[in-house]
């Protein structure tokens, strides 16, 4: 499915899907509490319907009313072999990885050809560190098998994702003993942050220094059941205040929290930098674009998935940016620094690719008339359709069906907005 799409302004509100970060967290939690669990306005996309699937697997009754999900852990008794299918999840591969070793029997992981190139070694290693099987030996992805139980100990990981330390995280307190876990590297901290707030508010108890460096998790503890309504994704709002901010127009993005714990919620400091103004609500964020943006270096080891969009949106600035320090985007879908340097070099724009991200020149605007890939990731699909915005015709972006596995009302939403 090839998308065309034509320049234009942005002024109007649009509601946002909920947080698949925030989703993924609660179903979790919810898997690991003995009882029921009630999450309102989860994310239902491919990606969590693939951790549902898991959850199922393992003996949770799931049920879907009413844009609620019921998730009763009550009675899960695992027996057996079990297969796990992630598709191209690579959260659900990650996680339920993780939470597949509390248990005593032999899980095996799949998925499709995308999955392959997720890098899976450094938290099996220290899931193997912590007492789990893992077959065969020393897997770089997969397929692989786990086996729990993880006793507790001391591992030490490096972690080019977040989610590697985010899911052991998630299941360390249940380990028979104390766990330590040293951190040399740590990308993403603001959604490891995110974790450690679900923590908290189920009452665990772990300890961390101020640089994230070292974490120390009591172990034999349990979550309880729990009822939350999962707020709006600032991943999936980045494109609509990024649009705004390019074409110096207005749009409110609905439901959600300026409070929020997710990383993704950087994206409006940074956007405020460059020049735009912000005014938050309890329930929305209005963002208004200046004249011309202002040049500034950013360090987007935090929030990944904000590269493409706010490259193509950096190509405005006064001046040349440099998007740093984010070397695990090239762990994505595709590999985004590559992808996107050639997306915008392809419509006219000046990338220069980095090893650990993207610098890009000024541009009065990008060619039309064009054709770019869709690299079969999303994000570089929501990128050049806000690339569309400043081109100097129709911009058609080949090959889009990735959208509809993470955002499928994407060019509803955006063409809602466009004047």
């Amino acid at each position: 499915m090839d998308r065309t799409l034509y320049p234009g302004s942005v002024l109007g509100q649009v509601d946002i899907p909920a947080s698949k970060g925030q989703t993924f967290r609660a179903l979790l939690i919810a898997l690991l509490a003995k009882g029921t669990s009630i999450i309102h306005n989860p994310r239902l996309t491919p990606d969590t319907q693939a951790c549902i699937e898991f959850a199922q697997k393992l003996g949770a009754k799931i049920q879907i009313k009413y844009n609620t999900l019921f998730v009763d852990s009550s009675d899960m008794k695992p027996n057996g072999s079990i297969e796990i299918d992630c598709k191209n999840s690579g959260s659900t591969l990650y996680f339920a990885t993780a939470l597949s070793c509390l248990f005593h029997v032999p899980v095996t992981f799949k998925g499709d050809e995308s999955l392959t190139h997720r890098p899976v070694r450094p938290l099996l290693t220290s899931l193997r560190n912590l007492g789990a099987k893992i077959e065969p030996q020393d897997p770089e992805s997969i397929p692989y098998t786990v086996c729990g139980p993880i006793a507790g100990g001391h591992t030490s990981i490096r972690c080019m994702t977040n989610q590697y330390l985010s899911a052991l995280l998630l299941v360390c307190p249940m380990a028979e003993g104390d766990t330590t876990i040293d951190v040399p590297l740590l990308m993403e901290k603001p959604f490891v942050k995110m974790t450690e707030h679900w923590l908290e508010n189920q009452g665990i108890e772990f300890f961390r220094n101020d640089d994230m460096s070292h974490y120390t998790i009591k172990g034999g503890q349990s979550y309880k059941p729990f009822e939350t309504t999962i707020n709006g994704d600032f991943g999936s709002a980045t494109p609509f205040f990024c649009a705004a901010a390019i074409t110096g127009g207005t749009v409110t993005v609905n439901g959600l929290d300026s409070n929020s714990t997710q990383g993704d919620s950087a994206i409006l400091p940074i956007l405020q930098k460059m020049g735009c103004s912000v005014q938050c609500t309890e329930t929305s964020v209005t963002l208004k674009g200046p004249n011309k943006l202002k040049a500034a270096d950013f360090d987007l080891g935090g929030i990944p998935d904000a590269l493409p969009a706010l490259a193509v949106t950096a190509c405005f600035a006064s001046g040349p940016v440099k998007l740093y320090n984010v070397s695990q985007a090239r762990l994505k879908e595709s590999d985004r620094i590559t992808s996107v340097a050639a997306s915008i070099n392809a419509i006219g724009g000046q990338a220069r690719e980095m090893p650990d991200g993207i610098e890009v020149f000024p541009v009065m605007a990008f060619q039309g008339s064009r054709q770019v890939k869709s690299y079969h990731d999303h994000r570089v699909v929501m990128a050049m359709a806000l690339a569309s915005l400043k081109c100097t015709g129709g911009l058609t972006i080949q090959d889009c069906e990735c959208i509809d596995l993470r955002f499928p009302s994407f060019f509803e939403k955006f063409n809602s907005v466009i004047c």
